[in-house]
């Protein structure tokens, strides 16, 4: 009996001494065995300015973008900005090198300005701005596919000029500078390669 009440006391003695260890430094073990670990929550301060704001990623299924690029490589992207005569009418043609993405067009009064400057790019007049989005800048190697220039001359009639006024972020924006008392307009889309169609009635 004296050795089972000494087994039952050294028992005794060594469970407190564990139950004393685990109140201390120690991580809290839950039932399973693993081991919870510590939470701290933090509301209404900003992190200390030696420490880096945290930030959030969310992972997608396209590669990287490359530095600078307006959304990421594999999205549509302008391929050509041209003009020309036709049946009538001077014609404005966008083309891409993928689908044609969502636009729509309105009728604004100049000056047109950079999207991202607010440089000056057309004085006071008459344009159809185009815009579109989303819409990329460069491709999986960091090029541009369209080469041309910002401003594209017009035949005349209808359309004085073409210019660029926003490719950043993913928008792209085209202001047309409509020419004489030309007034009537009308778009369309094409396939193979995708196209933004604006015929300008002379």
């Amino acid at each position: 009996m004296h050795l089972r009440t000494g087994g039952r006391t050294i028992t005794a003695i060594a469970l407190g001494a564990a139950l004393t260890a685990c109140t201390q430094d120690g991580a809290v073990t839950a039932p399973s065995g693993i081991a919870r670990p510590s939470v701290t929550t933090m509301t209404g301060a900003a992190p200390p300015s030696s420490a880096p704001a945290p930030t959030t990623t969310t992972a997608t299924a396209t590669a990287a973008a490359p530095a600078g690029a307006s959304v990421a490589p594999g999205e549509t992207m302008l391929a050509d900005l041209r003009t020309g005569a036709r049946d009538g009418a001077d014609r404005v043609v966008l083309e891409f090198t993928g689908p044609v993405p969502p636009y729509r067009i309105s009728r604004e009064a100049g000056p047109v300005v950079d999207c991202a400057s607010g440089a000056t790019l057309g004085g006071p007049g008459q344009y159809l701005v185009v815009r579109a989005e989303p819409v990329g800048i460069f491709d999986h190697d960091g090029v541009s596919p369209y080469t041309g220039e910002r401003t594209v001359a017009g035949p005349g009639g209808a359309v004085a000029r073409a210019i660029m006024t926003c490719h950043f972020e993913g928008q792209l924006q085209v202001a047309i500078e409509l020419a004489g008392t030309a007034q009537r307009y009308a778009d369309s889309t094409l396939t193979g390669p995708g196209r933004i169609v604006v015929d300008v009635q002379r």
